[in-house]
């Protein structure tokens, strides 16, 4: 029992030494919160949007200790609307009124250190 205490303790010294040095990324949005240690990256997912008065709708809501948050919507690598930038506690809704077509929902966080819960759907009103 003292021989398995031992190894999760050196594990969890070694990921903790990993996650100051290079930074650490846990999680799968949008069903898993993704937890972040000094992390520095990019995240793209994209996202078909269809009807006759189309929007993209992105719901963040986390805390972030230290670093930002930035999204973005992106349209054949070219930015839509204004990009938002969190940092801190933050529960939002961004709603992008867009055009039928393929967009990119892109997340980059800058030395993150925190948690965020992402969501994103391509809704359509047809009336």
């Amino acid at each position: 029992m003292l021989r398995l205490l031992l190894i999760l303790v050196l594990l969890g010294a070694a990921l903790a030494y990993y996650a100051e040095q290079v930074g650490l990324g846990v999680g799968y949005p949008p069903f898993v919160p993704m937890v972040y240690w000094k992390y520095n990256g990019e995240q793209k997912y994209n996202l078909r949007v269809t009807g006759v008065n189309a929007a993209v709708k992105v719901k963040l809501d986390g805390q972030l200790n230290d670093g930002a948050l930035e999204l973005s919507l992106l349209q054949g690598g070219r930015q839509v609307g204004q990009a938002r930038r969190y940092k801190g506690r933050f529960n939002d809704i961004a709603l992008f009124y867009v055009n039928p077509g393929l967009y990119t929902v892109r997340f980059r966080l800058q030395d993150a250190k925190g948690y965020v819960r992402m969501d994103w759907v391509g809704t359509r009103f047809e009336y």
